[in-house]
């Protein structure tokens, strides 16, 4: 297995010096060529409009996105893939972000679940921290909020030993 470090450049200045960090994935070598392996990101959001701008902002983080339009449909899809991060728009046409955070709870995964919502305000994101969230934000998102967020998310946990073993 070879390592290979892809640089992470969040463009915030601050005091002066940009902060950068740095994420390690594993190569694996195949019999025609090498396979870089990227964590998956899950973009749950019944709004397609949601789903590409939270893509977008996953693919500037490094993360390849994966999506679902409903909790039945995200209950799916990590049930067959790994996702290092779920981005959760706050309600779906099935339900909402609290029944997504409770679907990732029973399957036993350490994701962190970081919930947008366009009426975002302080008693719904104390409810949902309290629900579990690892972070509640307002829609449209500042890219530079979110990157923040997903470093966090990513450097809170010890996520780095996960890539290796996946």
């Amino acid at each position: 297995m070879i390592n290979a470090t892809v640089p992470y450049d969040s463009a915030r200045e601050r005091e002066g010096k940009r902060e950068k960090c740095e994420f390690a994935f594993s190569l694996r070598q195949r019999e025609k060529g090498m396979i870089l392996k990227i964590p998956n990101g899950l973009v749950v959001s019944s709004d397609e409009e949601v789903r590409r701008k939270l893509s977008e902002i996953l693919v500037q983080c490094g993360l390849a996105p994966i999506f679902a339009a409903t909790v039945a449909a995200s209950e799916m899809v990590l049930s067959g893939q790994k996702a290092f991060l779920v981005l959760c728009h706050n309600f779906l046409v099935d339900g909402k972000y609290d029944d997504v955070v409770k679907m990732v709870s029973r399957s036993g995964a350490n994701v962190p679940v970081v919930v947008v919502s366009r009426t975002a305000d302080w008693s719904e994101y104390l409810t949902a921290i309290g629900a579990g969230v690892f972070d509640y934000l307002a829609y449209p998102p500042i890219a530079e909020e979110l990157h923040r967020i997903i470093r966090n998310a990513f450097l809170g946990r010890n996520w780095q030993r996960q890539l290796q073993g996946a």
